[in-house]
């Protein structure tokens, strides 16, 4: 049996905030691109081609990662639903792109390809452990989705 301390359980969802805002950057930064910006990263600038849709798309995933973040960095009682939820939309909009991409809908990059897969991999991977007992713990869910009793709920909080 896993037993998660109040001092692992921030700094699980330390971490796990800190990853959905990284989730977040890359998605807007995607966005950019999409949009047809040039984004130099040292000697290497990164282009894409002019897609709107994944625009669009890119750009609700990022928002929503990034909400789901403050949820989780703020306390919010509703940060495991924020996070959860921001998640399977991200992975959506994942997985409607390389459907786009492999029907022939839009341009496809060595660079959007990799992304796609490495994003793929990680929204999953984090969906899964989201949706298992400690990982509802951690964001004070408990294994049926009720504060554990040991822990008080926390105070409403808009």
């Amino acid at each position: 049996m896993t037993v998660i301390t109040p001092r692992s359980r921030n700094a699980v969802t330390t971490m796990a905030g800190a990853l959905v805002v990284l989730y977040a950057i890359t998605f807007l930064l995607g966005a950019l691109l999409h949009l047809g910006a040039r984004v130099p990263m040292g000697s290497v600038v990164l282009v894409e081609p002019r897609i709107v849709p994944a625009t669009i798309v890119e750009t609700l995933c990022g928002l929503l990662l990034a909400f789901s973040a403050y949820a989780v960095f703020a306390r919010r009682s509703w940060a495991w639903s924020a996070i959860l939820g921001a998640h399977a939309f991200a992975l959506a909009g994942v997985l409607l792109g390389m459907v786009a991409i492999a029907v022939g809908a839009g341009p496809s990059t060595e660079l959007n390809d990799i992304y796609h897969r490495v994003m793929l991999t990680v929204l999953t991977v984090g969906l899964i452990l989201l949706l298992t007992p400690a990982g509802r713990t951690v964001f004070g869910r408990g294994a049926r989705g009720s504060y554990d009793r040991a822990d008080p709920p926390p105070r409403a909080r808009g």
